[in-house]
């Protein structure tokens, strides 16, 4: 912010124009998309929003996120019910970390 003042106080009105430009950009960034529109969309997402995808799991050799086996849990459970012999594994208990 010293910055902002800074280059605001100096002669030359293209420098003042950029520092009001660039505090009042950095203010918008903090009040608004910070403040208000993060965690509104935190618990929009609710458990999706702490979704890792297997690519990017694996790439980063940590384990998959745990959102995916819950929602392939139904396809599963009809399956059994419909009389399907498969077993019960999901998608990422065969996924090996490299």
């Amino acid at each position: 912010m010293l910055t902002f003042l800074s280059m605001s106080s100096a002669p030359v009105t293209d420098i003042k124009i950029l520092a009001t430009g660039l505090g009042a950009g950095i203010r918008v960034d903090a009040v608004i998309v910070r403040a208000l529109m993060v965690p509104a969309m935190v618990s929009l997402f609710g458990r999706w929003n702490w979704w890792m995808p297997v690519g990017l799991a694996r790439l980063l050799r940590v384990a998959p996120s745990p959102v995916a086996p819950r929602i392939a849990a139904p396809a599963r459970e009809l399956e059994q019910a419909a009389g399907g012999d498969r077993p019960t594994t999901t998608p990422h208990s065969r996924t090996r970390l490299c």
